[in-house]
C-alpha cells in the first residue's frame, strides 16, 4: 500500500472538527465558563462526540481489513488453483506414454520438464493414428453409408476424404453438392470433373443444413399436393394478367409489319453508322475515281475514252516499294535498282539477239500512192 499523503494535516483538522461540534452542541447555553454543572455536561458533550469520531474511524479500519483479508484469501486461492498439480495422469495398458500429451503441460504448469513420461509437443494429439495393415476397412466403408450420417459425420468424411483445399477459389463444387442433396456421396464417390483435380471446393457451404429423410419426404409430399399447371396454361394465366387497353394482340399481319420496320430501322442504323465512321483518304479516293471511265475534254470534236485500269496497276506496283513500320510516319520507298539495271541489259541483249524486223506490208492505199506518183516521175 502507498503511504498516506498529508498524514500530518490530518489530526489538527480532526480535533477542529470535533471543537466544532462541542461548541454547535453547547450553543445557548447560559453561563457554561462559571457553572460546574454546565462544564461538566460540557465536558461529557465533548468525551462523547470524541468517541464517535473515534468509533467511525475504527469501524472504517475494521471494515477495510476485513476487505483487504478477503481479498488476500481469494488471491491465494486462485493462485493455488493455478499452481495445483492435476490428478496423475492415467493411460490404458499397452499405450506408450509418449503418444499422450501431457494435460499439465497443456495447462502450463507442468514441474516435470524432460523426466515427464508423457509428451511434451503440442501436435501429438493432431497426427494421424498409424494404418493397420491386417485388416481390410473396405467392407466397413462399404456399409459405412450416407444414410446412417449427420451433419457432423459428413463434415469428416468430407475433411478426411478431401484434406484442406487447395483451390483459390470460394466456390463449391456442383457435383459435390448434388451429391450430398440426392445421397450418393460416399468414401468412394468420385467428382466427375476430373475427380480430386477438381478446381472447386469440395466442402459444405456455411449454413449447409443436412435434410432428413422425414424432411424429404415431407418436401416431396408438399411438392405432389401442389397443383401442376402446363406451360401453355402458365402462358395463358401471365397473358391474362396483362392489361386490356395499351396493347395490340399478335396476328401474322401484325407480327409481319413490325418484322418489316425492324428491318428498315436495322439498315437505316446501318447506313448512319457508316456515314458517321471516319474515312480514310484511300478510300475516299477509291469511292471517287475507281472504275470510273473518264473522256478528255479537248477542242477536237474526236473524244479519245480511257479507263483508270493502267493508273492502278501502277499504284499497286508503286504500294509494293513502300515501307511502313507501324505507325505511318517514318515511310520509305525502296526504288528496285537492281531490277531497272537487269531490264536495260535484257533489252540491250534481245536487240542484239534479235534479228531485224521485216517491213511492214504495204496498205492498199499506199500502193496507190506509189503507182501515181511512178506515173508522174515517167511523164
Amino acid at each position: 500500500m502507498p503511504p498516506k499523503k498529508n498524514q500530518k494535516n490530518q489530526k489538527p483538522k480532526a480535533k477542529a472538527d470535533v471543537k466544532k461540534k462541542v461548541e454547535d452542541k453547547t450553543f445557548g447555553m447560559k453561563n457554561k465558563n462559571k457553572s460546574t454543572k454546565v462544564q461538566k455536561l460540557v465536558r461529557e458533550i465533548e468525551s462523547t462526540t470524541m468517541s464517535s469520531a473515534q468509533a467511525k474511524k475504527e469501524l472504517a479500519m475494521a471494515k477495510r481489513r476485513a476487505e483487504e483479508k478477503k481479498a488476500a484469501e481469494q488471491a491465494k486461492k486462485e493462485a493455488a488453483l493455478l499452481l495445483a498439480q492435476r490428478a496423475e495422469q492415467k493411460v490404458p495398458f499397452g499405450v506408450d506414454p509418449k503418444s499422450v500429451l501431457c494435460i499439465n503441460f497443456r495447462d502450463g504448469h507442468c514441474t516435470r520438464g524432460a523426466k515427464c513420461k508423457f509428451s511434451h509437443d503440442l501436435n501429438i494429439g493432431k497426427r494421424a493414428t498409424k494404418k493397420d495393415l491386417y485388416t481390410d476397412d473396405r467392407k466397413q466403408k462399404e456399409a459405412d453409408t450416407m444414410d446412417n450420417w449427420d451433419e457432423s459425420k459428413l463434415r469428416d468424411v468430407i475433411k478426411s476424404k478431401h484434406g484442406n483445399a487447395r483451390t483459390t477459389t470460394d466456390k463449391v463444387c456442383k457435383f459435390f453438392i448434388e451429391a450430398v442433396e440426392d445421397g450418393k456421396y460416399g468414401w468412394f464417390w468420385v467428382c466427375p470433373n476430373n475427380g480430386d483435380q477438381c478446381m472447386y471446393k469440395h466442402s459444405l457451404p456455411e449454413g449447409f443444413v443436412l435434410k432428413t429423410k422425414e424432411q424429404k419426404r415431407l418436401e416431396k409430399m408438399d411438392a405432389d399436393a401442389r397443383p401442376k399447371i402446363s406451360l401453355e396454361e402458365f402462358i395463358e394465366t401471365e397473358r391474362d394478367k396483362l392489361p386490356k387497353t395499351n396493347l395490340t394482340p399478335i396476328t401474322m399481319e401484325s407480327f409481319a409489319k413490325w418484322k418489316q420496320q425492324n428491318e428498315i430501322k436495322r439498315l437505316n442504323d446501318e447506313k448512319k453508322n457508316k456515314e458517321k465512321a471516319k474515312r480514310t483518304g484511300r478510300q475516299i479516293f477509291e469511292e471517287k475515281y475507281l472504275n470510273k471511265v473518264y473522256v478528255e475534254e479537248g477542242g477536237d470534236d474526236t473524244e479519245i475514252a480511257f479507263d483508270m485500269s493502267q493508273f492502278r496497276k501502277a499504284l499497286e506496283e508503286g504500294d509494293e516499294n513502300i515501307k511502313d513500320y507501324g505507325d505511318g510516319k517514318n515511310v520509305t520507298f525502296d526504288i528496285p535498282q537492281e531490277k531497272k539495271h537487269d531490264d536495260e541489259t535484257n533489252n540491250e541483249t534481245k536487240s542484239e539477239t534479235e534479228p531485224a524486223s521485216e517491213p511492214a506490208e504495204a496498205t492498199p492505199t499506199q500502193t496507190e500512192e506509189k503507182t501515181a506518183e511512178s506515173v508522174e516521175a515517167s511523164a
